[in-house]
């Protein structure tokens, strides 16, 4: 299968995990840092991972904006579910239901089983959906 992805490069504010959602920084221009919480409104889905010793030393990391990447799961997710940024961790979870106005990451091409685990998905971000 082929897969056309799109990554940027960004340095980290803070320490990052691969497969995890980012935002874009806002102390400084082509930054990206953790989700501050629940529904945060994600850029992508960072590449590689980083520690403070790396942000330190202005590494720059892989952000997948468009595609399909790996993610890490904040809970169980089923085929074709739409996604959010679902913890502060960066974590990816379904959409809350019943919830207005959600910044939506992707969809689930393949199933996670729980939290922790890896699956696929196609990025979405930017696009805000109610449930």
């Amino acid at each position: 299968m082929s897969q056309y992805v799109q990554d940027i490069q960004l340095k980290g504010l803070s320490a990052l995990t691969k497969f995890r959602a980012v935002i874009l920084g806002t102390a400084a221009a082509q930054t990206c840092d953790v989700p501050a919480g629940q529904n945060a409104q994600c850029i992508g889905v960072v590449q590689e991972t980083t520690t403070a010793a790396d942000v330190t030393a202005g590494r720059v990391v892989d952000v997948r904006v468009a595609g399909v990447t790996t993610a890490e799961a904040d809970a169980a997710i089923t085929i074709g579910q739409q996604l959010i940024c679902n913890a502060a961790t960066g974590r990816i979870g379904p959409a809350l239901a019943a919830t207005a106005k959600q910044y939506k990451i992707g969809i689930a091409l393949t199933a996670a089983s729980a939290q922790g685990d890896w699956f696929e998905m196609q990025l979405t971000p930017g696009v805000q959906i109610d449930t």
